[in-house]
């Protein structure tokens, strides 16, 4: 139980907050009734919740070096303009609370990338650093696909704080569902390993949205703000 109560109200909207905080990767910065910041250590990321923007000016009065934050709720922009994060993505949240995914496409072998797969997804990934997708893999929470021919179809993994991600079909392979079969990859790899399956879409990313949706994820209706320092 957490003394902000939304959380448990709105459980969709807060994965970010709660799964990291359940696996022990994130720490409760500061919390009341009215909300909760916290610290996410493999990324680095603060994570705010609040019911008001008095709420959330009085959880980040006086904290500084924040690279990268995530707001559960857009419209606390303002507060974090002192830090002079340049990277701004909208999002709706989406999370497997029920049901199950897809079985495997058996067009398709998912495992962890060798060495050529991983320079192919080095070439075509740049959301995040080498040294950053190095750590993805050497973890094995990241995954290439190939054909039946042996063909380089795609990828996808998890995002050093938890949730799902860095899916990309490449552009030769599109068109045949390529997109879907990944996802429910990685769905199924959370599942097996005890983890609540969650992601971001950005708000005007429609095929993402309605793949979440398509593959039995909920979609929050909230939009939540990612920001973050894009020096370097």
């Amino acid at each position: 139980m957490y003394p902000y109560s939304e959380i448990e109200r709105n459980p969709l909207l807060h994965l970010c907050l709660t799964e990291p905080l359940r696996r022990g990767t994130a720490d409760v910065l500061r919390q009341s009734a009215h909300g909760l910041l916290a610290l996410d250590r493999p990324s680095g990321m603060h994570i705010l919740a609040a019911d008001g923007m008095d709420s959330a000016a009085a959880l980040l009065k006086g904290v500084e070096g924040v690279g990268f934050i995530m707001l559960l709720d857009a419209r606390f922009e303002p507060l974090i303009e002192r830090y002079r994060l340049g990277g701004r993505m909208r999002c709706h949240q989406a999370g497997l609370l029920r049901g199950a995914p897809p079985p495997p496409d058996p067009r398709l072998r998912i495992e962890a990338p060798d060495g050529p797969a991983f320079a192919r997804i080095l070439q075509s990934y740049h959301m995040d650093t080498p040294e950053e997708l190095r750590r993805r893999r050497d973890v094995g929470e990241l995954f290439f696909a190939r054909d039946a021919q042996g063909q380089d179809v795609g990828f996808v993994g998890l995002h050093p704080e938890g949730c799902f991600g860095l899916l990309e079909v490449f552009p030769e392979q599109r068109g045949q569902g390529y997109g879907a079969a990944l996802e429910a990859h990685i769905l199924c790899f959370c599942l097996e390993n005890g983890r609540v399956p969650y992601c971001q879409v950005e708000v005007d990313n429609i095929v993402s949205l309605n793949l979440q949706k398509k593959l039995g994820l909920d979609v929050s209706p909230e939009t939540s703000l990612f920001a973050w320092n894009c020096k370097g």
